[in-house]
């Protein structure tokens, strides 16, 4: 069944921290006026009164409102709380984490709770149970929810704020050879094929680590779902070429599943395309240990690609003796924008040599520097966003290609600072206690916080060595009481790539 919600943008806000109790820090402040956090559907800013809020270390959404808004039934019998999506029935219990889509469970990050008679529940609930999916933006403090039914015709097009069109719908096929290229887009029963022009901007998106790089149209794929921005001329200005990876170690296979260790389930279907060490492979030849990568569909979920890559003993090579002996990266640590990943490839000599980095980046150029001794770079760029991907040699000498090999160091990406969401006392705040309990928690991107990087400064103080510092948070109990007056904090704190955030608040003590 096709998801009825679906849409184009996810990610999921789940923030993790010692403290439960909810908390006023989820505004922005701006002076002294306090912004609460925004929806914004489909590119229109909401009217949502009371907005989001931080509940427990999690973002929660007002549901009514925004299930009214993508034209969403709602009905309350007591703490049940059911809505229908196409023919599918979704039902919601206050104070259960899991949700029901046609009888079937489906665990959320956190139970859905009334604060002052207001239905909320987690963010996820709209990436999950209804199918749709959202993004939470630290940076502007807005929720964005872009919808692929709402407006939208049977064929998925639907007008833009500029004058023009937006079509969406999943890539059935990409031809290069004719003149011009062309794009198969389907949105169900409904397909166009499009003509390209060679100005058209391409733009590949993994929405769940937010990997946004400029790509061309060799690069899109079948199976993609993907966004065309259409002028009033019918000419396409715009791709954006979307999908959702996965990754993780495989805990069990067999059958025509496997499951990873976190406890995803993977069952490719006969279009999805398997790979091991870079070289075809079949369902049944990945082991139990493997890393993988899973590239998908973020409409359907369907897998598209299965990247596995297996430690070896011995360089696999094929019957002319053409083979790949390793492939090594530096540095191995996390990296950020600006950093330079240098790849060296060992194989037979002579040959035109390449790397991928996993799903993300294709046939990036090695060049021969000495006999059989293949290097090559690949500078990071800002928006570029991945964790664990190998990198994958490509040899080909004489017309002869040797079987691709994973390097067994894998490459990590951040090019975002960390985020400081949650903090206490909040800014502006006046507590009665001498000993006020002073936090804040950190989210990420792609790579974890450096626990040790994390740096609490009181009143002009460096404090660090008294507090409690993890991943997650950073928290600090006073030992002797604070006298009556302001009190000014700042919070610093890094993550393993080494991107920094700094955030300064003042609350006041009056006893």
């Amino acid at each position: 069944m096709r998801r009825q919600a679906a849409a184009f943008l996810c990610a999921v806000a789940v923030l993790g921290a010692a403290h439960v109790a909810p908390s006023k820090s989820n505004a922005k402040h701006v002076g002294k006026q306090v912004l609460p956090i925004a929806v914004v559907l489909n590119g229109t800013k909401l009217s949502v009164e009371p907005a989001p809020t931080f509940y427990k270390d999690h973002l929660m959404v007002p549901v009514r409102r925004i299930l009214t808004s993508l034209g969403l039934d709602f009905e309350k019998e007591g703490r049940l709380v059911r809505t229908h999506a196409g023919a599918k029935t979704i039902t919601l219990q206050i104070g259960s984490a899991t949700a029901t889509v046609d009888n079937e469970p489906v665990q959320l990050d956190a139970a859905p709770v009334e604060i002052k008679n207001v239905l909320y529940a987690p963010l996820r609930f709209f990436t999950d149970a209804l199918g749709a999916q959202a993004v939470f933006d630290r940076q502007t403090r807005s929720v964005e929810i872009i919808s692929t039914l709402l407006g939208r015709s049977g064929n998925g097009m639907v007008m833009s704020s500029g004058g023009g069109l937006e079509q969406t719908g999943t890539i059935t096929g990409v031809d290069l050879e004719s003149d011009p290229p062309t794009l198969t887009i389907s949105y169900n029963a409904s397909v166009r094929t499009l003509q390209i022009r060679p100005d058209v901007v391409v733009i590949s998106q993994d929405v769940n680590t937010g990997t946004t790089n400029a790509g061309d149209l060799e690069h899109v794929r079948a199976g993609d779902f993907a966004q065309l921005r259409v002028d009033r001329g019918g000419r396409i200005k715009q791709i954006v070429d979307a999908f959702g990876t996965r990754n993780g170690t495989v805990a069990s296979v067999g059958g025509s599943q496997l499951v990873l260790d976190d406890g995803h389930v993977i069952a490719p279907s006969r279009s999805t395309t398997i790979s091991l060490n870079g070289s075809n492979a079949t369902l049944d030849q990945i082991e139990i240990g493997d890393s993988v990568m899973v590239r998908y569909n973020i409409d359907s979920s369907e897998p598209l690609d299965i990247v596995a890559a297996r430690k070896i003993a011995a360089p696999l090579s094929n019957v002319a003796g053409v083979a790949i002996h390793d492939v090594a990266i530096a540095p191995v640590r996390p990296l950020r924008a600006g950093d330079t990943l240098q790849v060296t490839m060992n194989g037979t000599p002579s040959g035109d040599a390449s790397f991928d980095i996993g799903p993300y980046v294709r046939s990036l150029p090695l060049t021969q520097s000495a006999p059989g001794v293949y290097t090559g770079s690949y500078v990071i760029p800002k928006g570029v966003n991945f964790a664990n991907a190998p990198v994958i040699g490509r040899l080909n000498v004489h017309g002869t290609q040797a079987p691709r090999v994973a390097s067994q160091a894998t490459v990590s990406v951040s090019t975002e600072p960390p985020g400081i969401n949650d903090f206490a006392p909040d800014n502006g705040a006046t507590v009665n206690n001498p000993r006020p309990s002073i936090y804040a928690t950190f989210t990420t991107n792609s790579v974890p916080v450096n626990a040790s990087s994390a740096r609490l400064v009181v009143n002009g103080h460096d404090i660090t060595s008294s507090t409690m510092r993890t991943e997650r948070f950073i928290d600090y109990t006073p030992s002797l009481d604070y006298p009556n007056g302001e009190m000014r904090v700042t919070v610093i704190v890094a993550d393993a790539a080494g991107n920094v955030t700094t955030k300064s608040w003042t609350f006041y003590i009056k006893k």
